[in-house]
């Protein structure tokens, strides 16, 4: 399954409670100099919720700003609230104009923090970056090898790109798309910015480096994986032939091709008695109805034979 999360401010007016229906989220920090006034609340509830197996990951970012504190205060105020050092913790650094405030390139700050950020982190898949491609290329001329990003294209259809697409480059090294400024999502009455990944959550997480903390079980993917075509799960595509290929790979179905399958092989399979099905050995798999035009082809051949006996009865009868 693809992963959507939020990310808010104290724009939003409240912190994430338990409402919050997705499993990973992202918030704010710190905004330059200044604290993001619910960001010590969000940190509180964040770490119960990642204790009790609500959350799979937290995504806390800081909005750049030139010759402020940005990294170090977004520690600070992580290391305060007692979510620094956690394994499920993720930065990124979102740098955007403000407005047009922000001028000119500013890789050499940003990727100054960005390093020192992998240093303290001791891994760079925890160090993310947020970046509009189509507005503010300029500002991040040159970015960290192997960085991944967020990037903004308001097409607000998960997985549509608007209408001025990010440029290849940036579709390259994305991972999430924010598609919309203006999301519905609880607990917050009015709109948030929503993200989307393509990814599933293990590969979504393991691309953020995120290996430890506590396992947490998510029911849909555990359901989901008992319709994948391996040796010990619930069945195979029997009949690849009238299901659309799927995009994923033959060894990983959709869900889709599954149920399509089924419907193949018990609704419709063709409803003609053809000769060559009476011959069909019992322990050879088929449809139900495939099952079913066999016995019709058996009794056809039974009756085309009854019909040659009549007519041996009759003749020798005199008729």
């Amino acid at each position: 399954m693809t992963v959507t999360w939020a990310d808010v401010s104290h724009h939003q007016g409240i912190p994430i409670d338990n409402s919050y229906p997705h499993r990973l989220f992202a918030f704010r920090t710190n905004s330059g100099d200044a604290r993001d006034t619910l960001a010590v609340e969000n940190i509180r509830r964040v770490l119960a919720m990642l204790e009790t197996g609500r959350l799979n990951a937290v995504i806390a970012y800081y909005f750049f700003r030139p010759g402020a504190a940005n990294c170090d205060l977004h520690r600070d105020i992580l290391t305060g609230g007692g979510l620094w050092g956690h394994p499920r913790l993720v930065t990124m650094v979102d740098v955007e104009d403000a407005g047009g405030a922000i001028r000119g390139d500013q890789s050499a700050e940003v990727n100054d923090e960005v390093e020192r950020l992998r240093r303290w982190y001791g891994n760079p898949a925890r160090v993310i970056g947020y970046l509009n491609a189509v507005a503010n290329a300029g500002l991040w001329r040159t970015r960290p090898a192997g960085m991944r990003f967020v990037t903004p294209s308001y097409s607000h259809n998960p997985g549509e790109w608007a209408s001025t697409p990010p440029p290849q480059w940036m579709q390259e090294i994305a991972f999430a798309q924010q598609f919309t400024d203006d999301g519905r999502c609880a607990p917050w009455s009015f709109g948030v910015d929503l993200n989307y990944s393509p990814l599933e959550l293990p590969e979504l997480l393991a691309l953020l480096g995120i290996t430890g903390g506590t396992p947490v079980s998510d029911p849909i993917t555990v359901g989901a994986g008992q319709l994948l075509p391996t040796e010990d799960r619930l069945r195979q595509i029997n009949r690849p032939e009238n299901v659309n290929p799927s995009t994923r790979s033959p060894k990983e179905p959709w869900p889709y091709d599954m149920w399509a399958d089924q419907w193949n092989e018990t609704v419709w399979d063709g409803y003609d008695f053809a000769p060559e099905m009476a011959d069909m050995k019992d322990d050879e798999k088929r449809s139900l109805i495939g099952l079913v035009r066999t016995i019709g082809a058996r009794q056809t051949r039974l009756r085309e034979q009854l019909d040659r006996i009549e007519a041996k009865l009759d003749q020798l009868g005199g008729k």
